[in-house]
């Protein structure tokens, strides 16, 4: 099949992995980021795959998160804030006693930037938000690789958690 057809095949059935607006602010869908075990049904559900709006990642019960996402649009010389906006399920479980991880780096060969945070189950609910809505990572002005790569962790603990909604990650030029 010539690669050409295939492409605009995928595109129509995928739209690309980021949407942008006028400003740079993208998102980055549930099926377009890389959940570790997120083919497991017992780990991960992803509701409204093919769909923009109304589509989440949600943590059934795990003792691993690890949400990776990839943006390969930034400029070299800017600031951006990036994480993921998140939401909680009325069951959710096992977050409060477990500190989560926001890590990023430039390219490949980049050192990682991160940051210790708490998905408090009393302040976070069914309505998404931001997460973290203050992290920012500088693009060296000297970076031949400017691809953004960004994860949220929690793979110390061995607690078991879940009930945890990913609805996108974000990456928004500052």
């Amino acid at each position: 099949m010539d690669e050409r057809v295939g492409q605009a095949v995928r595109k129509k059935k995928h739209p690309a992995p980021s949407e942008k607006d006028g400003s740079e602010n993208v998102k980055i869908q549930p099926r377009d980021l890389k959940i570790a075990w997120g083919s497991d049904n017992t780990q991960w559900k992803i509701e409204k795959p093919n769909e923009e709006e109304g589509s989440y990642a949600e943590a059934i019960r795990l003792t691993w998160l690890e949400v990776k996402a990839t943006y390969k649009g930034p400029k070299a010389g800017s600031k951006y804030r990036i994480g993921f906006n998140i939401s909680l399920n009325s069951d959710a479980f096992g977050w409060d006693s477990s500190p989560v991880f926001l890590m990023a780096k430039v390219g490949d060969s980049g050192s990682y930037t991160w940051k210790r945070l708490y998905i408090n189950t009393r302040d976070i609910g069914l309505t998404p938000i931001d997460f973290p809505s203050n992290f920012e990572i500088n693009i060296p002005i000297s970076a031949d690789d400017t691809t953004l790569r960004f994860g949220l962790y929690e793979i110390w603990g061995g607690r078991w958690k879940g009930g945890l909604r990913i609805h996108h990650a974000f990456v928004n030029k500052v």
